[in-house]
């Protein structure tokens, strides 16, 4: 049957048509932040300009749409979750026949702090139907999948359900330290290249002792004491966060399962390899992965 699928996340909502054989035939694309919404007419308002023209088939919309702030609340699930779990805890858009938002997935990390996630649960299980199309062993039902992003997500997968998962403020951390800190005077906004000199660098710090905190004053130092250029500094700074993060949540991983946006998922991957304590097998594109996982969930319903 056909259907839709709707990624309704914080800036921007992407909408899917799938033809009776399961295959994209059409995407449309609304740039309009959560934020701008004062109730469900704005919701169904932009539901309607996303979906005009397609209706009446089934909808399953993921993301912030299901949040505290989105359309209607979704509760969370529960790890350990699978795809049936999601598909059997969806909840109903209030209004609108055959439409229903997947479900967040809730955890207690093994920090002890509580942890959620909305949005990634659809992307770690289309990953692992993307990776399992490869012959490597990322595709079988144990996994670590990492989503690089704003709020990293690192999510342990087992006997092929989501176990756990836990969060790291990479993203936001360092867009807030470029613009708001101290480290703004010596640092510039552009994208990190992989293999500059200065991203190893600060890969290699972070493995040095004195911890994050302290390492972070040397974003600032270095400029000063040792003429490293604002760009440098930047991507220094990238690499101690990333390597701080990998350090301290890969764990003894022999294999990762990267899901993002392709320059970002790089430095990640660089990050492993200069670690040596994981083997990244297979890189998916964010959207395919959150396309094969709103289908495989659709096929469930």
């Amino acid at each position: 049957m056909a259907s839709i699928l709707i990624d309704w996340g914080t800036s921007t909502i992407r909408a899917y048509r799938l033809d009776g054989a399961g295959s994209v035939s059409e995407r449309r694309r609304l740039a309009r932040g959560l934020a701008s919404y004062s109730g469900p007419r704005d919701f169904r308002a932009s539901f309607d300009e996303l979906t005009a023209g397609w209706r009446p088939a089934p909808v399953l919309l993921s993301g912030m749409v299901g949040s505290r702030q989105g359309w209607v609340e979704a509760a969370y699930a529960a790890c350990p979750a699978r795809l049936a779990d999601l598909a059997g805890a969806l909840t109903p858009v209030p209004g609108v026949a055959d439409a229903h938002i997947v479900p967040g997935l809730a955890t207690v990390a093994a920090s002890g702090a509580p942890d959620v996630l909305r949005g990634e649960e659809v992307q770690v299980f289309g990953a692992q139907q993307h990776a399992g199309q490869s012959e490597s062993a990322a595709g079988a039902t144990d996994a670590l999948v990492c989503l690089p992003g704003t709020h990293s997500k690192w999510v342990r997968v087992a006997d092929g359900a989501i176990a756990g998962f836990a969060t790291a403020m990479t993203g936001e951390v360092f867009a807030t330290l470029r613009q708001y800190s101290l480290l703004a005077a010596t640092t510039i906004d552009g994208e990190i290249e992989p293999g500059a000199h200065a991203f190893a660098e600060g890969l290699a710090w972070a493995g040095r002792p004195g911890g994050l905190l302290h390492h972070l004053f040397a974003a600032r130092t270095r400029p000063l004491r040792e003429g490293m250029d604002a760009a440098a500094a930047s991507a220094f700074l990238s690499g101690l966060l990333i390597g701080h993060e990998v350090a301290a949540l890969a764990g003894d991983a022999s294999e990762v399962i990267l899901v993002g946006d392709p320059a970002l998922c790089r430095l990640y991957e660089v990050a492993l390899a200069a670690r040596g304590a994981a083997t990244v097998t297979v890189t998916v594109d964010a959207e395919q992965a959150t396309v094969a996982g709103l289908t495989a969930l659709a096929a469930l319903l």
